[in-house]
């Protein structure tokens, strides 16, 4: 029995559409998990780091860690002091004060280096997570909208 309208041929075009969107929206969303899933296990490890580092154990170490930073933050107070001195002394206190605020914008800019990447991170997730709802959106028109 012939097809004189083509409606065979033409369910089975629509049906090697749907199959091959479905794959495509399969392979898109594995590419977008793999991403994300590299994106959670960096946040797990730096994370992870931050709470290792943080950790205080009851043992003699962590005194002697503590006295050990002690140590270098009184040295460097020691140092500050005496360049401080030397300054004053060689460029007057003018000098100084330049060099404190200096000291001040450098610290600035480092707390706002900081913030642009948290910001930059927290707009790489917004634009992943976009794709994801944007590729859902496109499988599911291709599987069941008005493209099917």
């Amino acid at each position: 029995m012939s097809d004189p309208f083509g409606i065979i041929d033409g369910a089975k075009q629509v049906t090697k559409t749907l199959n091959e969107s479905v794959k495509a929206s399969e392979e898109l969303s594995k590419a977008i998990n793999g991403v994300l899933a590299v994106a959670d296990k960096a946040a797990k490890e730096r994370a992870e780091s931050r709470k290792k580092s943080r950790i205080v154990s009851p043992d003699t170490t962590t005194i002697i860690e503590a006295v050990d930073e002690f140590q270098r933050l009184m040295l460097a107070k020691q140092s500050e002091e005496k360049i401080k001195e030397e300054i004053t002394k060689k460029y007057g206190s003018k000098a100084w004060d330049e060099i404190q605020g200096i000291k001040a914008r450098k610290q600035w800019e480092e707390r706002q280096d900081k913030y642009l990447e948290q910001s930059d991170r927290r707009i790489m997730k917004s634009v992943m997570a976009l794709c994801y709802i944007f590729s859902a959106w496109i499988a599911y028109e291709f599987t069941w909208g008005i493209w099917k």
